[in-house]
């Protein structure tokens, strides 16, 4: 495949699935936060649209860290300025950035040695993760991230290409739309690790400018000590968290339900003989930034708002092509692991486990805010888990069938 016809694969890719995404969020059977109206999600009446509503929350509203985040809110009302009402900029511009996202996960994972065709899936998979394909559903509340999503791919495609300028300037924008792209500091220095002189420099100049960013914005929005003290008090939220046994339950399958395929895949990959050593960089700085976003998430932000755990996916997306495609070389091809799945014993067994798992979270995986059935949450989960449970029975076919041959 020409490098032109893979760009332009990669293009109708991400046109198709971020209209498919687009025709989610405005489809009449559910409630998101793009087709609400002038509403909050409980039906309470709102002086005008919620989206609108929104934007002046970040733009002036009682939440700190709202306002300590310009990025997105600055561009809105550029937007508007030239015509394009707050709405339709809001909406154009996630869709636009996350379009440009996949595309760049899509170039992310040709850098790390992956064909068109694992690239391909990859950016696919990108689109179809919960948190891009529900982006604006309650409670994902997408605001920030896809200027967050583009900025931090741009810096470690620009850091494994060995451009610092082109490292250092995406890197900076990612910090200022959300401080959490701190948490990417270990990956480029283990990208990087090669050229620590370069890595201090990328990582330096990045924090320094992002603490001249807020030492000349805060005192323009009078936030200086309140953003402290908002700070502060996030770390208390793992008491919100984990306050009930339903609340518990409720992070957990929202944690599960963003990371468990990913990290499932990506583990097996790390183990496999299709793993390169650049590969093994990318998951070890993957592991790290999981381990400290997760972390963060649990004791200082609300872990329904499911986006925030997804962030070191940015570090796995562009590895799931391959990671798919040794699962397909482990169990002899495609074509042979759906011959073993659609036997009849198996098929019976895979629909029992749908079902049983279908009606297991219907009932354990309560939604705290939201209406329960505006979104496609508990589906989306039960399809992840029998994917897992469906590799997992192909490994364990295989290893019966390798007994027998021996």
């Amino acid at each position: 495949m020409t490098e032109g016809r893979a760009l332009r694969n990669s293009v109708l890719l991400g046109l198709v699935l971020s209209a498919f995404s687009l025709a989610l969020h405005f489809a009449p059977v559910w409630v998101t936060m793009l087709n609400r109206g002038a509403q909050t999600w409980d039906g309470e009446l709102l002086a005008k649209d919620y989206i609108e509503t929104m934007i002046d929350e970040h733009r002036s509203g009682s939440d700190i860290s709202f306002r300590r985040r310009p990025l997105t809110t600055w561009c809105v009302d550029t937007l508007h300025e030239v015509g394009i009402p707050p709405k339709a900029g809001f909406i154009g511009l996630g869709f636009l950035l996350f379009f440009v996202a996949g595309l760049l996960v899509f170039r992310s994972a040709v850098s790390l040695g992956s064909t068109n065709g694992q690239a391909l899936v990859a950016q696919g998979f990108f689109h179809l993760s919960p948190t891009v394909l529900f982006a604006w559903f309650d409670p994902m509340y997408t605001y920030d991230e896809p200027i967050q999503y583009v900025a931090l791919i741009g810096a470690l495609l620009a850091a494994q290409s060995g451009r610092t300028l082109g490292c250092i300037a995406p890197f900076t924008i990612a910090t200022v739309a959300h401080e959490t792209s701190l948490l990417f500091v270990p990956a480029v220095y283990l990208l990087l690790r090669d050229d620590k002189r370069r890595a201090f420099m990328i990582i330096g100049t990045t924090c320094l400018l992002f603490a001249a960013f807020l030492f000349f914005y805060l005192p323009q929005v009078g936030i200086v000590g309140a953003s402290a003290t908002d700070a502060i008090a996030r770390l208390g939220t793992i008491t919100f968290n984990f306050s009930s046994w339903t609340m518990t339950i409720e992070t957990a399958s929202y944690l599960v339900m963003t990371l468990a395929l990913p990290a499932f895949l990506l583990w097996r990959f790390g183990r496999s003989s299709a793993c390169s050593p650049t590969d093994r960089i990318w998951l070890r700085a993957f592991w790290i930034t999981l381990l400290l976003n997760t972390a963060l998430v649990l004791i200082a932000a609300k872990a329904r708002e499911a986006r925030v755990l997804a962030l070191p996916l940015l570090l796995g997306w562009p590895l799931i092509g391959k990671a798919l495609f040794a699962e397909a070389e482990r169990h002899g091809g495609w074509r042979s692991m759906l011959a073993v799945l659609r036997g009849p014993r198996l098929a019976l067994t895979l629909a029992l486990v749908t079902a049983g798992t279908y009606f297991g979270i219907r009932k354990a995986f309560v939604l705290s805010t939201g209406i329960p059935q505006d979104n496609l949450y508990h589906e989306y989960y039960t399809v992840s888990f029998v994917i897992i449970v469906a590799l997992l029975y192909l490994d364990r076919h295989r290893e019966s069938s390798d007994l027998r041959a021996s």
